[in-house]
């Protein structure tokens, strides 16, 4: 360092006196803390004014706006002035305003003390609940606040006498029992300084001062310790620094030191064997700086330098080196920048990684990325392709699917018409016979024969119509599914559809001896729907229930829900098994009945029916039931306002 560095700047005052400092300071902190303990009770007093005025003044503005509530109800002004007038009195009070229910000055007094009020209050003027005016007053703590500072004037003038007496006496205390002991301490001290360690400062009495006489005469034992200390220090240093140098000449890392520029300027032997030198002298001679032909992308190598410089550290930088023998290997590099005692940046130290084996196996591991990626590729082509066959199926599907629906309407068309006319010739055969060939026969034989052709009949008729019930459920279920179903869809009132619906079963009902009842509530919501559709549905579901009940009664109940219509169609049957109801709305289902020995048999297309009826008007259909008790049938169907 300079010469103005290194000297130490000379003290303001050369002649300063302990007892002079001790005594300033001692009046510094005696004024400091009389002060504080001034300004603390000035300010206790002064919150305990403000509490006190603050309380007073609520009582007062409460005392004015009571006493005021009578005069004020009855007008009587002048009584009200005079109440104001007897207020203006009170040295707290500095203005006082009284108004009206009208917001009408009755009374108002300001006193001109030429100084603003400290704090006001205003309070409403009430007379048995109701609000007929009200009552402001300013109120000023000049009063208070003289006396106050009053007060503290004669606290300072005592504390200013008591801080007098103080110094007069610590002045004289300080000189009696500090400045003479210092004067023989001084003298002490000299003898102390020139080597007379012997001297034991007799003079001294005061226990601190001998304290610090014992510790001069203990300084020449602490230097030669010390010394000691230094030599043992010393010792040590030269020991690490011969174990740093083992570690420097033996690591497997190359170490090395350069100039900012990256001239080499020390390096290990590691280094050199890392770049196929057999001595390290050899590479220092031939290597002469980072950034020679040692770097296959010299360029690469600035960037190095820049993040040094800029930061202060490098770590990992990866670069490729050239070898002795012409090879390349891949080093990482970890390095950090050297400031001198100016903050001057002076060498770089760092240490090279050979990595060359990590790297092939990273090139390794992207090849088989790669591979794996071709492999994706491939297999993504092939889904594509199969995508695309399925794709193509499933078109063909749909086509043949169209071919069916239309192959069905055309077959049950067709198969209408002979139908009809088996169905119109058995009914009029059996007419026929029995008016013209039945009276005829007489013979047991004969008779027997014509029962049987009869019976046969029956069944013919009975069993054609069964199949055109199917045909019919088969054609509506095929247009609903193609899409070409005719829906005539308009607002129905609800009421009347299932009153129509109930009529046109109840003649089954009559047939047996089931009793059907209906819980239909008053002005059911509305639905927009086709009125054919849905009396589909509801005398589907009151067949199936009159069919399946042998004893007991079918319950229908209509009512609105959460803004749906909800139906239900329940009777008092055999149930359904728990594994048939999830199945029983699928096409041609046909349920199981333990118990029922003549089932009727059906198309097993019903529910289906139904089922697309209700989800094509965005409503849900489902079936609770339980063996034994009875099954309950239910739909619910979005209504419109």
């Amino acid at each position: 360092m300079s010469a103005k560095k290194t000297r130490r700047k000379k003290p303001f005052m050369t002649s300063r006196s302990i007892s002079r400092d001790l005594t300033f300071s001692l009046v510094v902190i005696v004024m400091i803390i009389a002060t504080a303990m001034g300004s603390y009770i000035y300010w206790q007093q002064s919150q305990e004014m403000w509490a006190t005025a603050e309380e007073k003044g609520e009582d007062t503005i409460t005392s004015v706006a009571e006493i005021l509530a009578v005069p004020i109800w009855n007008l009587d002004y002048d009584n009200a002035r005079l109440i104001g007038s007897v207020y203006t009195h009170d040295d707290m009070v500095q203005g006082i305003r009284i108004y009206g229910s009208r917001n009408e000055v009755v009374f108002a007094h300001e006193k001109f003390s030429g100084s603003q009020a400290d704090f006001s209050r205003v309070r409403s003027i009430v007379f048995e609940g109701r609000t007929i005016g009200r009552a402001e007053i300013d109120f000023t703590l000049a009063r208070d606040k003289k006396r106050l500072d009053e007060q503290m004037l004669v606290s300072v003038i005592i504390i200013v006498v008591a801080i007098s007496v103080i110094l007069a006496i610590t002045g004289l205390l300080l000189r009696v029992f500090l400045n003479k002991p210092l004067m023989v301490l001084q003298s002490g001290i000299a003898r102390v300084a020139k080597g007379d360690f012997s001297y034991d400062f007799g003079e001294v009495y005061h226990a601190e001062l001998l304290e610090i006489a014992k510790r001069f005469r203990r300084m020449s034992i602490e230097i030669e310790g010390r010394e000691n200390k230094l030599q043992t220090m010393n010792k040590t240093l030269q020991e690490a620094e011969e174990k740093f140098r083992g570690i420097f000449e033996n690591a497997v890392e190359g170490i090395f030191q350069a100039t900012p520029d990256g001239i080499l300027r020390r390096a290990n032997p590691a280094m050199a064997r890392i770049f196929g030198y057999d001595s390290l002298d050899e590479f220092l001679s031939n290597v002469r700086s980072l950034s020679s032909r040692i770097m296959v992308n010299p360029e690469h190598m600035q960037d190095f330098f820049d993040k040094v410089r800029t930061d202060g550290e490098v770590k990992r930088f990866e670069a490729e080196y050239y070898r002795r023998d012409g090879k390349t290997m891949w080093g990482s590099l970890n390095a950090r920048a050297i400031y001198d005692e100016f903050g001057s940046f002076v060498f770089i130290d760092g240490i090279l990684e050979d990595i060359s084996d990590r790297k092939k196996a990273e090139q390794d591991l992207a090849d088989l990325n790669r591979h794996l990626e071709q492999l994706v590729r491939d297999r993504t082509e092939d889904l594509v392709t199969k995508a695309r066959e399925l794709e193509e199926a499933n078109q063909r599907l749909r086509e043949l699917d169209e071919m069916k629906s239309a192959f069905l309407s055309s077959v049950s068309h067709e198969l209408r018409t002979p139908l009809t006319s088996i169905l119109g010739f058995a009914k009029l055969l059996n007419k026929e016979f029995t008016k013209n060939f039945m009276p005829l026969v007489e013979e047991g034989r004969l008779v027997r024969k014509g029962e049987r052709i009869q019976a046969n009949l029956k069944i013919i008729s009975h069993e054609g119509e069964r199949l055109t019930r199917l045909i019919n459920d088969v054609l509506d279920l095929n247009k609903i599914e193609s899409g070409s179903m005719g829906w005539r869809d308009e607002r129905l009132e609800m009421n009347e559809v299932i009153s129509v619906a109930a009529n046109s079963v109840s003649g089954m009902f009559t047939q047996t001896t089931l009793n059907l009842v209906t819980e239909i509530e008053p002005d059911l919501p509305s639905v927009m729907a086709d009125p054919d559709r849905i009396q589909q549905v509801l005398i589907n579901l009151l067949n199936n229930a009159a069919k399946f009940t042998e004893q007991g009664m079918v319950t229908l109940r209509a009512f609105p829900r959460f803004g749906q219509l909800r139906v239900e169609v329940v009777d008092t049957g055999t149930g359904i098994h728990t594994e048939d109801q999830a199945r029983i709305f699928e096409k041609f289902h046909q349920t199981r009945y333990d118990t029922m020995v003549n089932k009727p048999q059906g198309t097993g297309l019903g529910l289906t029916i139904c089922r697309e009826i209700v989800e094509h008007y965005g409503g849900r259909i489902w079936v609770e039931s339980e063996i034994g008790v009875g099954s309950s049938f239910i739909f619910t169907l979005p209504t419109v306002q």
